[in-house]
């Protein structure tokens, strides 16, 4: 758990913001997880199986059901939907089909209005302010507003330690899950390491390791291009399959 512990610490993540993480995430596994004779796991048995109390099972349970947000979730949901909706919506692109600069409030589309389609009650200016903090804006010289950013990652995130957790520790972890309950159907996952390499031959490692891996992510890629529909169906964005590749090189972490 160290490196997970350095990156979320590096990234201004406190202890109690990952921590209703965990809780939420543990209840929603238990919650999914039915008993031996095949009915629904109650509060009772969730908080045995998490050593979480009934009450905040059934805090978080709660949460789940009514589709709620903590509030930090609820802030960082708002302001990822203006971006998803400044991408795609038609009113807000331009003849190219890029995200247009926006005015604020005195003429359409503007912001306010990009903001308004979210819903809430949450003040344009307020999102706005969200945005432009977390480097997703830029207010430009004219007073129009311009998108740099895609994906919404609060200001204390760096946007590479989202898309890593997205992308390869959560799709490890998944798969690390898979073979373990189900050996019959294991997937693939390979690992090759040595505890005794030179630092000439770790050099040369570093290079092989790169140039070999690149290649099979780039004919993989080119595989999923021709292979994927080009009209995806609800059936067919209900499931991500993909391969991972990743470079790990490790030296004794000093105790505290």
């Amino acid at each position: 758990m160290r490196p997970m512990g350095r990156l979320l610490l590096g990234a201004g993540v406190t202890y109690s913001q990952f921590d209703e993480i965990a809780r939420r995430a543990f209840v929603e596994e238990a919650l999914g997880r039915p008993d031996a004779s095949g009915r629904t796991t109650n509060v009772s048995r969730v908080a045995v199986r998490t050593g979480l109390s009934r009450k905040e099972v059934a805090r978080i349970k709660l949460l789940i059901e009514s589709n709620e947000q903590t509030a930090e979730s609820e802030q960082s949901i708002r302001p990822a939907r203006v971006l998803q909706l400044w991408h795609s919506d038609p009113a807000f692109l331009d003849g190219g089909g890029s995200p247009r600069d926006l005015v604020f409030d005195e003429e359409k589309p503007s912001f306010s209005e990009l903001a308004k389609r979210v819903g809430g009650d949450v003040p344009a200016g307020a999102v706005r302010a969200e945005l432009i903090a977390a480097g997703a804006i830029v207010e430009l010289p004219n007073g129009r507003l311009r998108v740099l950013k895609r994906f919404f990652v609060p200001a204390a995130l760096d946007e590479d330690l989202v898309i890593g957790f997205a992308f390869v520790v959560a799709p490890v972890l998944e798969t690390l899950s898979h073979n373990i309950s189900s050996p019959a159907s294991a997937l693939i996952q390979r690992t090759a390491y040595s505890d005794h390499l030179s630092e000439e031959a770790l050099s040369n490692f570093r290079r092989i390791g790169h140039e070999q891996a690149e290649g099979l992510i780039t004919s993989i890629d080119e595989w999923l291009s021709l292979n994927e529909s080009k009209e995806a169906s609800a059936e067919d964005s209900s499931r991500r399959a993909g391969v991972g590749v990743f470079y790990f090189e490790s030296r004794p972490t000093p105790s505290p």
